[in-house]
């Protein structure tokens, strides 16, 4: 379910969700090119926008300020390839 990934040379576990949004211009669907991520506090505690994580086959930006959940253990934000 989640992927692997590498952030500040630390392995960490994220989860993925895509496309974050689909908007309807006329009568097409259109995709965001952002992903909705979800990341333990624990593997990223100082996770930030412009922050870079690292797949085996991409290279996301955190592109939106990380929010906690209300357990304060998940972030959640938008990252782009």
């Amino acid at each position: 379910m989640g992927r692997t990934a590498t952030y500040k040379n630390k392995i960490i576990r994220i989860i993925l969700t895509e496309p974050d949004e689909i908007v309807g211009v006329g009568f097409v669907q259109a995709h965001s090119p952002s992903h909705w991520a979800r990341i333990r506090i624990s593997d990223a505690p100082e996770l930030k926008i412009g922050d870079k994580i690292d797949t085996d086959d991409e290279t996301f930006t955190v592109h939106s300020e990380p929010v906690k959940d209300i357990h304060k253990l998940i972030w959640s934000c938008d990252l782009c390839t």
